[in-house]
Formats: C-alpha cells, structure tokens, sequence
C-alpha cells in the first residue's frame, strides 16, 4: 500500500472512553501539556512532517525543525465472499504516530477519517478479481444500474485532482455502502506505548488501558460509506485511494472544557484486526465510473 491515515482524533467516542478512565485529552491547559490522541500513518516512501507533529516512530531523522520518517509498510488483503462482499484488511507493519495538528474544521466534524492511497496496479488486481454485476445490481428490465454511480470532484492535492465515484444522490457525500469494519488502537504496541506515556500526565494507573475499548465498530444505525477515487495529474492516473466515511448519526460527550458534538464513527469495541467490507459490484461500478470519466482502458 502507498499510504495509510487512520484519524482517530475524529471520533467522540474514543476521546470519550479516555477522558472517563482520567485521561487528559486532548490538551491540559493546567499544566500546558498535550496528549492528542493519534493518528496512525504509514507511508511506503516515507514521510517529512515538522517535529512537534511527530508522536512516535521507530526510526526518523531529526534536524530540529523538521523529521524525515523512512519508508514504511502496511499490508492490504482482500477477501471475496460467494455472495460478492469484498473485505479488506488492513495490516500496519510498519508506521508511526502523529498529531493531526491545527485544522480549521476540527476533526470530529470530518467525513473521512480513514484513508488509504493504493497504486495503480495494486488496485486493477482488485479490479480484475471482482465478480461480474449479478442481478442484484440489475433493474427489473435486466440492465444494470450503471448510471446510479456518478463522479465529483473532491478537491485537489497540490499538483494532483482527486476524483471519486459515489452510489447516487444519497451517496453523495460517502461513495458507496459499506457494510462492516472495525479499527482500533490497541493491537499496535507503539500506540500504545504512547498511551501509557499519557497516562502519566494526568496520574492514570495504565493497567487501565488493558481494560478500555479502544476500537470502534461499524453499528447498524452508522451510516458509512467508502469513497472509491483516483489521483489525476497531466493526463496521468498516479493512485487510486479508498477512503471511509461515516455522515451519521451525530453525538455528544463532555469534553474537557465543554461539550462536543461530531459525527459518530460507530461503537467501541475489542478490534483484533482493521477490516471493512463493501460489495464486489458497488466497487466495480464505482471503478468503472471513474475509467469511463478520464478515459482509462484496462
């Protein structure tokens, strides 16, 4: 995999489940310390991003004002279902902890809080060990729904236009269903390394963690979908990402220093292992509408 982000500032719930057990989260203002809660990220050609961003790495170099992280690893497996679900799992082998930083739209009010970036050629695997369109993606006069998936732009990264496929008017602002998944932090011994660090800012006995659910669940009110899209740049396709959103429902929690409303990313949980499921023919359709929109042949 080329890149991984997940956000785990974004969700409520997990700062919730911190702040409970007496974490200081994410900012003291008695003692000025922070103690954000991180974001996992993993960059296969490594990374440069200023040093008080840097939570935790392995290996880094330091000039004092910027570290330069090496490259990185993490593992994308997919299973096909005989139903036609896809599941991907998402396996970090390699990667590091950072501060999602000053943002002007605070993170629990995010769509997207997990992203991964794919190359081409990893992503036309996929493509090409899809199944056909059955007929649940048929209409009643036996063709398919093709025109339900339509292209936006999502913005630009730099050089680069982003372009993503979503399932009709509903879909929006999500891509396509998506059907389960499960990411948590507990899992990555770095993680929680961190957090044991943490702990100590506001005196929490760290045997708590061992007990905390530190995860979080797709539950059947989540309403979450994935952004299946592409980088674009001088007639050229760079990557393709996948990235999971979730729209509703909203929530509430007492933060440190007042209440906090966001978007729910699902319900706490004992993750084992980064999942999420989607259908074989939505992630088809999708990819097919974005060939067609750029004109790629494959």
């Amino acid at each position: 995999m080329e890149r991984m982000q997940v956000f785990f500032p974004a969700s409520l719930e997990i700062q919730e489940e911190l702040l409970k057990a007496g974490f200081k989260v994410p900012y003291d203002k008695e003692s000025g310390r922070k103690a954000p809660i991180p974001v996992v990220a993993s960059y296969s050609g490594g990374r440069t991003i200023r040093r008080e961003r840097l939570l935790r790495a392995e290996k880094y170099d330091d000039d004092g004002r910027y570290v330069r992280i090496g490259r990185e690893r993490t593992i994308l497996k997919v299973d096909i279902n005989d139903r036609g679900f896809v599941t991907f799992t998402v396996k970090p082998v390699s990667y590091h902890l950072e501060d999602v930083g000053f943002t002007t739209v605070p993170p629990r009010l995010w769509g997207t809080w997990v992203s991964l970036s794919l190359r081409p050629e990893n992503m036309w695997r996929i493509y090409d060990s899809l199944p056909s369109c059955n007929m649940e993606n048929r209409d009643t006069d036996g063709q398919t729904r093709e025109g339900e998936f339509r292209v936006r732009c999502g913005g630009d990264g730099g050089n680069e236009i982003e372009i993503y496929a979503y399932k009709g008017r509903n879909w929006k602002s999500l891509g396509i269903p998506v059907f389960a998944y499960g990411f948590g932090l507990k899992g990555l011994p770095m993680a929680m390394e961190y957090l044991e660090e943490v702990a100590g800012y506001g005196n929490v006995d760290v045997r708590r963690l061992h007990y905390m659910k530190l995860g979080l669940k797709k539950l059947k009110e989540t309403k979450a979908g994935l952004k299946v899209g592409i980088g674009w740049s001088e007639g050229e396709l760079k990557r393709f990402s996948l990235k999971l959103s979730t729209a509703a429902p909203r929530i509430q929690i007492n933060g440190l220093y007042g209440e906090l409303t966001g978007k729910s990313r699902g319900g706490l949980a004992e993750v084992k292992e980064w999942h999420f499921t989607v259908h074989g023919s939505d992630l088809k359709n999708a990819t097919d509408a974005l060939i067609r929109t750029v004109g790629l042949r494959h």
